[in-house]
């Protein structure tokens, strides 16, 4: 059943390197972190990529966009 869930978990790595282009590291201690993907002129739109880690994989990742520093999604 581990080896599954360590498959899964790498999953979401590859996925997210080759959707956005984006290297995930292979262990971190933080809980989150947030890749900026795009930022219009002057910041009034911008987009976001917000990666959730446990025991330092990755296993959740989510994609906010803000107007005017407000999350709309």
């Amino acid at each position: 059943m581990s080896s599954s869930k360590n498959d899964f978990l790498h999953l979401i790595e590859i996925e997210i390197e080759q959707f956005y282009g984006i290297t995930i590291p292979d262990y971190t201690e933080e809980e989150k972190i947030i890749y900026p993907l795009f930022k219009s002129f002057f910041g009034i739109f911008k987009k976001e990529l917000c990666v959730y880690f446990l025991s330092g994989k990755a296993v959740n990742y989510e994609v906010h966009y803000f107007i005017f520093n407000v999350k709309i999604f």
